[in-house]
């Protein structure tokens, strides 16, 4: 187990690490969302700033296609695209260039003359052209004049398709050549189509303006609508803006200007990323000055602590310890932490010493209570058969004291060779002063007994003996008894003792005895005789109060009714067994419970003289 532990020796710098991982975590978080937001805004505010410049220009579009553009027009060439790409034939051209076709179209571009279905198919068909080609030279000459990467007019099918008029580009080839006299529709031979009237996918999950326009309600006259959109093929960046074209309050179609700010979004990317490269830069010189400041100011004086404790715990020397203290220079909370372990130490050591002081005055007690519990016990009778000559009865007695040392005692000796005395008693209080002043007791009560009188005179001048040192007021009852052998008569006396229980018809009562004044209670107190003739077999049992008042776990008494139970379960057992069923009865009741007081008791039975036994 030892060798486990110093193969595991703690990671050094282990907080340094923690401190720095958590320090870059925060720092680097910061410094993402910093960028980050400062991208977001001057992204932002530099495509705000171009939402001005778009929004006109797209006005202007709108404007030069007012008078150009309705709904007739707008069908015929969606119905009519491929025909309208082709060049004119020969007989369409002559047309086209006649005086008479000249002022009929003319007719219809200065509103005199309305066009529709029911037109001739001709004129319908060169003057689709002639609109297709005008519109589309004034947006080419719109995007000429200004920056975009394209203009187009859209009709927005649905937000997966549209339909696409026309768009330019600056890479595109002249529209039209103009004349003063007339328009040269053979210019429109030189031109590619393939960028216009046709159907395009335009799909809403990518144009977030489309997906607005179809979802929400149509836009109002002049209003524009923005979205930000990335060419994938292209890998350009555009920035869109689409306003309505409405004839007659009906939105005809979409016109949108594209605005290319790759070059921007790029130089944004660039700048973001050396801005990112700079301030991690930054951060690591500043972590690692922070790292370094927190190492010499926290870390270094923790481990001079941790060492100090560790020296404590091998050496259990606080010298050791506040030697290693008071090399901490810091005088932050760390600084201050070591001058109180150092003080802890100091005290654990003062407190050990004490400790060990009263553990060796505690063997001590305990060493002499030991001998006090042996002296105790061996001034009680506790040798059975006490009087193994004497076959006119016998007597067994027991003390379980609640401590170490108890207050009751029991005592039983021949006064002569005819009489014996039995004396059971109970000091007041537990412990040692109990159990001296039981002593005392006990010799003075064989003295006096052997001194010869009555119970009630023995208690009586024990009583005053005891009351003229008594200064600690301390009493005892006592039961005292002495038995004329021969005859079987028992003179006793009580001093505040128990009621004793005696079986002389084969079942055990108690008998309600006259008591007196427990002894060293009062100095003027006269104590009275009782007596009683013992048949052969008869029997008494004496005890203290630990017996009837043993308590169990809910607070209940054993009681004298379970005592007298208990007696009555083999009323006629020898004095041993009755005992043991006694306290085999008061332990099966308090369990677990802890016992309070001491527990003694005395049997005693009459057999009579030997020749009657032998009868």
């Amino acid at each position: 187990m030892d060798e486990d532990k110093k193969t595991k020796k703690p990671k050094k710098h282990k907080l340094v690490i923690e401190i720095g991982v958590l320090s870059i975590i925060f720092f680097t978080a910061t410094l993402l969302f910093t960028i980050v937001l400062n991208y977001s805004v001057t992204r932002n505010s530099y495509l705000t700033s171009k939402n001005e410049m778009i929004d006109r220009d797209l006005k202007n579009c709108t404007k030069d296609l007012q008078n150009s553009v309705n709904e007739w027009y707008l069908d015929y060439i969606k119905a009519h695209s491929d025909d309208i790409k082709r060049k004119l034939t020969d007989e369409e051209l002559a047309l086209a260039n006649s005086e008479d076709f000249t002022m009929q179209i003319g007719s219809y571009f200065s509103g005199e003359n309305s066009i529709s279905n029911d037109t001739d198919p001709d004129i319908q068909y060169i003057l689709a052209k002639e609109w297709f080609s005008m519109n589309a030279a004034m947006l080419d000459v719109r995007l000429r004049e200004t920056n975009y990467d394209s203009i187009y007019v859209l009709d927005i099918l649905s937000d997966k398709e549209s339909y696409l008029y026309i768009r330019h580009e600056p890479s595109e080839p002249d529209i039209m050549k103009m004349t003063t006299e007339n328009y040269d529709l053979e210019g429109y031979t030189t031109l590619s189509y393939t960028d216009c009237l046709r159907t395009i996918e335009y799909d809403s999950s990518k144009h977030s303006a489309v997906k607005e326009i179809v979802s929400n309600a149509p836009l109002k006259e002049g209003e524009t609508i923005y979205e930000v959109y990335h060419d994938e093929l292209k890998d350009k960046d555009y920035y869109i803006g689409y306003t309505p074209f409405i004839s007659d309050g009906k939105t005809l179609c979409y016109i949108c200007i594209q605005y290319d700010w790759s070059t921007f979004h790029s130089e944004l990317l660039i700048y973001t990323r050396n801005s990112m490269i700079s301030v991690f830069i930054v951060l690591f010189i500043l972590v690692s000055l922070l790292l370094m400041y927190i190492y010499l100011k926290a870390i270094r004086p923790l481990s001079k602590v941790e060492a100090g404790v560790q020296a404590y715990m091998e050496n259990k020397d606080s010298n050791i310890v506040s030697e290693k203290m008071s090399r901490i220079k810091v005088r932050n909370e760390i600084g201050r932490v070591a001058d109180r372990f150092s003080d802890l130490a100091q005290e654990i050591d003062r407190h050990t010493n004490e400790i060990l002081k009263l553990n060796s005055e505690k063997e001590r007690i305990a060493t002499e209570l030991s001998l006090a519990t042996n002296i105790q016990s061996s001034m009680l009778p506790d040798k059975f058969p006490a009087f193994p000559d004497r076959k006119e009865f016998d007597i067994f007695a027991s003390m379980d004291p609640a401590k170490e040392v108890g207050g009751d005692f029991y005592d039983f000796f021949l006064i002569d060779d005819d009489h014996l005395a039995m004396v059971i008693a109970d000091v007041s209080g537990k412990g040692v002063p109990a159990a001296l002043f039981m002593m005392s007791s006990m010799i003075l009560l064989n003295d006096h007994a052997l001194m010869g009188g009555t119970p009630a005179e023995i208690l009586d001048r024990i009583n005053k003996q005891i009351c003229k040192t008594n200064k600690a007021h301390m009493f005892v009852t006592v039961w005292l008894g002495i038995l004329e052998i021969s005859t079987g008569k028992l003179t006793a006396s009580s001093a505040g003792h128990e009621f004793p229980m005696i079986n002389t018809n084969g079942k055990f009562e108690l008998l309600r005895d006259k008591h007196g004044m427990p002894v060293g209670a009062f100095k003027k107190v006269k104590y009275k005789d009782y007596e009683l003739t013992f048949k052969k077999g008869d029997s008494i049992f004496l005890y203290t109060d630990g017996v009837a008042e043993a308590t169990d776990a809910d607070n209940q008494l054993f009681g004298t009714d379970r005592t007298l139970a208990a007696l009555n379960e083999n009323p006629d057992a020898a004095p041993e067994e009755l005992l043991k069923n006694v306290r085999a009865a008061v332990d099966a009741f308090v369990k677990d419970a802890p016992q309070f007081d001491d527990i003694t008791m005395l049997g005693f039975r009459y057999f009579g003289k030997e020749e009657n036994n032998n009868e």
